[in-house]
């Protein structure tokens, strides 16, 4: 049996892991210096969605798009069946980060449990169309009144994914998933 991480899988997990604990360091610096890392954090948060979602395909033996325009779709690579565990996870996810939030106090507008189902996935979807649409707003300048999500909600869900990815990555198997979650 092939270590995970000797994987294509582990590779595209692990990165995906650097690139999203990248994207944390920068929400978390962002009380500090402010708007100018929003972008820096999106375009990391980005890179690390898309490989962990690549990731989550080879583990679980389908290629993943890799050329042109189709290898950075992360709304199509989202929505594929393929990614069902990805999308858990990070809905688990980001419910925990929400309660955590709340406990803090430090955001007012922390989303409600009813709110956060549909918000993160607005958000996912949001980075996925400003990570791979063709004028690349999150690497050129670009038009500012484009939408984008907010990053310390976002990023810590998915970096939160992430770690379970590289942890757990049998969780993120298809059919033990929808095994584990169908009994829930």
């Amino acid at each position: 049996m092939t270590d995970f991480f000797d994987s294509e899988a582990g590779q595209h997990a692990m990165v995906a892991k650097q690139y999203l604990e990248a994207a944390l360091t920068l929400v978390e610096a962002q009380p500090a210096k402010g708007r100018v890392l929003f972008r820096p954090t999106l375009a990391l948060a980005g890179h690390g969605l898309e490989l962990m979602l690549k990731a989550c395909f080879h583990l679980n033996n389908q290629v993943p798009p890799k050329s042109g325009r189709q290898g950075h779709d992360i709304v199509g690579m989202w929505h594929a069946a393929v990614c069902e565990p990805v999308r858990g996870h990070v809905a688990y996810n980001a419910e925990l980060v929400a309660e955590v939030e709340r406990a803090k106090g430090f955001y007012p507008d922390v989303p409600s449990h009813a709110e956060i189902p549909t918000l993160i996935v607005e958000y996912v979807l949001e980075l996925g169309r400003l990570h791979g649409s063709g004028d690349y707003p999150l690497r050129y300048p670009t038009d500012p009144s484009k939408h984008a999500p907010r990053t310390p909600f976002l990023v810590t869900s998915l970096w939160r994914t992430a770690d379970d990815f590289v942890k757990r990555p049998n969780d993120f198997e298809v059919m033990l998933f929808r095994t584990l979650f169908s009994k829930a």
